[in-house]
C-alpha cells in the first residue's frame, strides 16, 4: 500500500512557509484551553458550585456548533483556502471573547463576585457565546492542522514541530490568562484571550498563497464522481472517508481521548478551584506546565514512530493521557503530585496529536485534508460535548471525586476494546 508509506527522502519546505504555520498553531492551538479555563472560573463565580449538571451543560454547549458545523468549515478550507477561513473565524473569536464580560454588564451580573442565582437570560447568553466562541476557536485550530497536511504533507517532523509550537503556546497562554483573570477580573481575562486570538489572525496573514490540487484523489473510489471531483460540503461524502480503516481508527480513538480532555476542560478546573482552593494563576501554571511537557514530547514523535507502529503508539499515549487526569482526586492538595500527574498527561497529549495528523495525512490526499481534519475534530468535540454533562450528573449522584474515576475507567476500557479490533485489522497492521 505505497500511498500510506513515507518515502525515505522527505520533502523540505522553506521557513517562510513553516514559521507562519507554526505561529498559527502557537496561538490557535491553545485557545480552547484558555477559554475553558476562564469560563470555568466565571461559572464558579456566578453559579452555585453544587449545580454540577447545569455547569456541565453550559461547558458542553461550547462544542455544539463545532460538532454540527465543522465539516462545512473544513469544506470551506478545501474550497476557498485555509488561510482565508482562519482569518474570518479569528475575527468571530475576538468578538465572542469580548462579548462574555460585555454580557455581564448588559444583564447587571458582576462576573467577579459569587451569586446564588444569576438571571436565566444571562445563562442563555452564556450558552450562545459558548457555541460561537467554541466554533470559531475549533475552526481556527482545524485550519492550523490542515495546513500541515495540505502544505507540508503531514510529515512527522513538521507535524511534531507544529504540535511543539502549539504546546509552547499552551504553556504561555493558560498561565497568562489565569494571571490576567486574577489581576484584572473578567475583562482582563477575556480581553487577554481576544488579543491572543488577534495575534493568530496576524500570523495567518503571513502564510504564503498555495495552489489547490483538486485531482489528489487518495480516497475510496466511491467518494469521487464521474468528473473526478469531491462533492464538497456533503456530509454523506465526508463520512465515507470512514471506509478507510486507518481513518475510522483515528476517529474512534479521538472520541475516547475526550474522556480525558473533557475532564480537563471542565471539572478539573472546578476541582482545583473549589476543592483545594487554587488560584487562577496556579491553575494556569499546572495546565501551562502540562503543555510545555507536551511540546517537548511532540518533538520525539518522529523517532518513536520508527520503533513503535503509529497506531499502537497512538493508543498507548491516549491511555496515558486519560489515566493521569482521572487520578487527580487521589492526589489531594499536594501541588507537586498534581504537577507530575498533569505533566505525564501532557506527554501523552504531545504525542497523540501529531500521530493523528500523521495517520490521517498518510491515508487521505491533500485535497481532502480540510474535511478529514474537520471530521476528526467534530467527533472529538462530540466527545467533549458529552463528557461534562455526564460527569456533572455522575458528580451529583456519586460525588465529584468518584466522577473522575468512573469517566477514566470507561475511557480505558473503551481503548482496550478498540485495541482488540485494531489487532485484528489486516489493513491497519499491514
Amino acid at each position: 500500500m505505497p500511498a500510506t508509506k513515507m518515502t525515505k527522502k522527505q520533502a523540505v519546505f522553506p521557513w517562510t512557509l513553516q514559521l507562519p504555520i507554526y505561529a498559527t498553531g502557537f496561538f490557535n492551538g491553545t485557545v480552547q484551553t484558555m477559554a475553558t479555563t476562564i469560563v470555568a472560573l466565571l461559572l464558579v463565580a456566578v453559579i452555585n458550585p453544587e449545580l454540577t449538571l447545569l455547569i456541565g451543560l453550559i461547558i458542553a454547549s461550547r462544542q455544539f456548533l463545532t460538532v454540527t458545523m465543522s465539516i462545512h468549515g473544513g469544506a470551506l478550507m478545501d474550497l476557498y483556502g485555509t488561510k482565508k477561513v482562519i482569518i474570518l473565524f479569528g475575527f468571530l473569536g475576538v468578538a465572542s471573547a469580548l462579548s462574555f464580560p460585555l454580557s455581564g454588564d448588559i444583564f447587571n451580573v458582576n462576573l467577579d463576585v459569587a451569586m446564588e442565582s444569576p438571571p436565566w437570560v444571562f445563562i442563555a447568553m452564556l450558552i450562545v457565546l459558548q457555541m460561537l466562541s467554541g466554533f470559531a476557536e475549533a475552526t481556527g485550530w482545524i485550519g492550523s492542522q490542515t495546513l500541515v497536511g495540505k502544505l507540508m504533507k503531514g510529515q512527522p517532523i513538521y507535524a511534531g514541530r507544529m504540535t511543539f509550537s502549539a504546546r509552547i503556546g499552551g504553556f504561555v497562554g493558560p498561565i497568562s490568562v489565569g494571571a490576567a483573570w486574577d489581576e484584572f477580573g473578567s475583562w482582563g481575562g477575556f480581553g487577554f484571550l481576544a488579543g491572543w486570538i488577534l495575534c493568530g489572525i496576524i500570523a495567518a496573514a503571513f502564510i504564503p498563497a498555495a495552489k489547490q490540487r483538486p485531482n489528489d484523489t487518495n480516497a475510496p473510489d466511491n467518494l469521487i464522481n464521474e468528473n473526478n471531483e469531491f462533492n464538497r460540503g456533503n456530509y454523506k461524502s465526508t463520512f465515507q472517508l470512514l471506509l478507510i480503516p486507518a481513518v475510522a481508527m483515528v476517529i474512534m480513538v479521538t472520541m475516547m481521548r475526550q474522556t480525558g480532555s473533557g475532564v480537563q476542560t471542565s471539572f478539573y478546573v472546578i476541582w482545583l478551584r473549589e476543592e483545594i482552593q487554587l488560584s487562577g494563576s496556579l491553575i494556569g501554571l499546572l495546565i501551562g506546565c502540562a503543555n510545555a511537557t507536551s511540546a517537548l514530547a511532540a518533538l520525539s514523535v518522529g523517532g518513536l514512530t520508527k520503533v513503535i507502529k503509529d497506531h499502537w503508539l497512538l493508543i498507548i499515549t491516549i491511555a496515558i493521557s486519560i489515566i493521569f487526569i482521572a487520578v487527580t482526586p487521589i492526589l489531594g492538595d499536594l501541588f507537586p503530585l498534581l504537577l507530575i500527574a498533569i505533566c505525564c498527561r501532557g506527554i501523552g497529549q504531545g504525542l497523540n496529536l501529531p500521530l493523528m495528523m500523521l495517520i490521517l495525512s498518510r491515508n487521505v490526499g491533500s485535497s481532502f485534508q480540510g474535511r478529514v481534519t474537520a471530521m476528526r475534530v467534530s467527533f472529538n468535540r462530540f466527545g467533549g460535548m458529552c463528557v461534562p454533562p455526564i460527569m456533572g450528573g455522575l458528580a451529583q449522584l456519586f460525588g465529584l471525586a468518584n466522577s473522575f474515576y468512573i469517566v477514566g475507567i470507561f475511557g480505558v476500557v473503551a481503548l482496550i476494546c478498540l485495541s482488540i479490533w485494531v489487532s485484528r485489522s489486516e489493513k491497519i497492521n499491514e
